[in-house]
């Protein structure tokens, strides 16, 4: 690591990506406060909450990469574990966004239902796609400075790409079917 301050526009990066994650927490808060009271949507609470957590860590890991002093000095390759994982994850979702089954407008991930509930390609479902892609590239960009900053080993990269698919397993297929095995959704 460098003693000098990341530059300016590594920075504003750094700000965007946690304006990025915060902006999206917004909107698990907006429909998690729509659906309290409601009943049978606890599963779905849920849910929103745990992705909630998940762009909180995210706003806070692109504050922590970007810091004139990081909070982590002695555990450099955690945070570059963590963006390359920020990166990966966001990536992937919008991959699974981008892929159209032959034949119809569902997407072979669960993501890609962005499409069908737009209905069909729409202005809309092409912002909502290219508003991830805009996050996985701003992620992408601060996990590479970061990583040559601290000159990371490839280990760090790959632990965090590789981490990525399992977490959106977790939040897409393991959470949804463990809350519909307690009743909690709809199956």
């Amino acid at each position: 690591m460098t003693g000098r301050p990341p530059p300016l526009l590594v920075r504003a990066l750094g700000y965007a990506a946690a304006a990025w994650c915060l902006g999206f927490g917004g909107a698990s808060v907006w429909l998690v406060a729509g659906m309290s009271g409601q009943p049978g949507r606890s599963g779905l609470v849920i849910v929103n909450l745990l992705a909630l957590v998940l762009k909180l860590a995210g706003a806070a890991v692109a504050l922590a990469a970007v810091r004139d002093r990081p909070g982590w000095p002695d555990r450099p390759r955690l945070l570059g574990v963590a963006l390359w994982g920020a990166f990966g994850l966001l990536a992937l979702y919008s991959a699974g966004n981008l892929v159209i089954t032959a034949g119809t407008e569902s997407g072979l991930l669960a993501p890609s239902a962005a499409w069908t509930a737009a209905g069909g390609v729409t202005p809309r479902a092409v912002l909502y796609v290219l508003f991830f892609l805009a996050g996985a590239a701003i992620f992408g960009v601060l996990a590479v400075w970061f990583h040559r900053r601290h000159q990371l080993g490839w280990t760090s990269a790959v632990t965090g790409l590789a981490g990525a698919p399992l977490l959106l397993g977790l939040l897409l297929g393991v959470v949804p079917a463990i809350l519909s095995r307690w009743g909690l959704l709809p199956t």
